[in-house]
Parts: C-alpha cells; sequence; structure tokens
C-alpha cells in the first residue's frame, strides 16, 4: 500500500481545497507544488507537501509515488499536465484523475488513459443552468 492515499500536484484553488477537503476527512495526502508560495501556504493544514517540479519519472519516485497511489492533477498549464501524466504513466500509477480546461486538454489525457477527466469551469456553468432551469 502506498505511503499517501493520494497525492494532489498542483495546489492551486482547485487542488488544495481538494487536498484540504480529503485531509479533514482523514486521508493521507501529499500535496505537490513548484510555488513555494502554494505549499508555505498549507503548511499548518496538510502534513505531507513538497515543492517540486513533477513532470519526470524520477522526481515522482523521489516523491514516493507509486501504482497504487490515486494521483490527482490540479494544474492547468496544459503542457505541465501533460508531461506530468505521461511520467506518471511511465512510473505505473494505476489511476490517475486530471482537471482539464478545454476539450483538447481533455482528448489529450484521455489519449494518455487518465481515469478521470473534468473541466470544472464547464461542470459549474452546466450545473448552474440546470439550476436555472429549475426554477
Amino acid at each position: 500500500m502506498a505511503r499517501y492515499d493520494v497525492a494532489v500536484i498542483g495546489l492551486g484553488r482547485f487542488g488544495s481545497a481538494l487536498a484540504l477537503r480529503l485531509v479533514e476527512e482523514g486521508r493521507e495526502v501529499l500535496g505537490v507544488d513548484v510555488d513555494e508560495a502554494a505549499v508555505d501556504a498549507l503548511a499548518d493544514r496538510i502534513d505531507h507537501l513538497a515543492i517540486a517540479e513533477a513532470r519526470d519519472e524520477e522526481t515522482l519516485r523521489q516523491l514516493d509515488i507509486r501504482p497504487d497511489t490515486l494521483v490527482v492533477l490540479g494544474m492547468a498549464p496544459v503542457a505541465a499536465s501533460l508531461m506530468t501524466a505521461t511520467a506518471l504513466n511511465e512510473l505505473g500509477v494505476r489511476e490517475i484523475w486530471a482537471k482539464a480546461g478545454s476539450r483538447r486538454h481533455v482528448e489529450a489525457l484521455t489519449r494518455l488513459g487518465v481515469s478521470r477527466i473534468i473541466q470544472p469551469e464547464r461542470e459549474a456553468g452546466l450545473a448552474m443552468a440546470t439550476e436555472i432551469l429549475r426554477r
């Protein structure tokens, strides 16, 4: 079993909210971001944090990402997301979830075998439309 239940790579608004909620529910979470300020902002609430550019297999190995770790990519830049997903596949990670900003990003992540892809802005817009239509 992995040391972490979930690794969240990218600790912006999406990734930090996700990581904090999982920690509140008792999950062992590893939060990773290249931005030292983003990591520092969570230091008192998440036990396992790393400042790292997690785009290559060796860095992921050093972070102790294992095949049975669920990894969520919360990062926005398409290139970083795709490079990280590729490295995770090379490492043999079985379950990768990701945030995508566009249809083409979704298509690329799908081709890389990402298990679950969400588009938060699109999904929020559709949810709000549904709410309006129920009025």
